[in-house]
């Protein structure tokens, strides 16, 4: 009697890890997916409270705000500003990654917005919802950043 493995064996056992690495990776892209959607989010939202929070304590003398793009000759950004925004004042800037867009339907491809917040009140000087989308899972609801004309910076 002879030991070992036939050749149908071996190739089950190959499929068998074939398909659970597969569903491995989906798995994992998934996630990543979904992480850079709510990573993005909350940074955005962050930015927003700190822009806020600079305008309270009047830091500077200036308003302060952020810039948000969703232009066709760079990258979607969002960008924290003093005064007006212009490049030359710009703070902090942030990229969105690859897998993640503005949703057309709060900020339009070739088009950008300023939330800007008043000195010592830090109240907006508008309302504006932004809203993420992830370009590679669609089946991952967007997400929506609403800043209330009473200052509250919610998503």
């Amino acid at each position: 009697m002879r030991k070992g493995f036939t050749l149908v064996e071996l190739l089950t056992v190959v499929a068998i890890m074939m398909v659970l690495g597969l569903i491995g990776v989906l798995s994992l892209t998934s996630k990543k997916n979904s992480t850079d959607l709510s990573t993005t989010v909350s940074e955005a939202a962050a930015l927003l409270r700190e822009a806020e929070s600079r305008s309270t304590t009047e830091a500077q003398g200036v308003v302060w705000g952020v810039h948000f793009a969703n232009v066709t000759n760079t990258a979607p950004f969002y960008a924290l500003f003093s005064s007006a925004y212009a490049p030359t004042a710009t703070i902090s800037y942030y990229r969105l990654p690859s897998d993640i867009a503005y949703a057309t339907a709060t900020l339009p491809v070739g088009s950008t917005t300023n939330i800007i917040f008043n000195q010592v009140s830090g109240l907006p000087v508008a309302a504006v919802q932004i809203g993420f989308v992830s370009l590679s899972q669609k089946s991952l609801p967007s997400s929506t950043i609403s800043v209330t004309t009473s200052g509250a910076v919610t998503y």
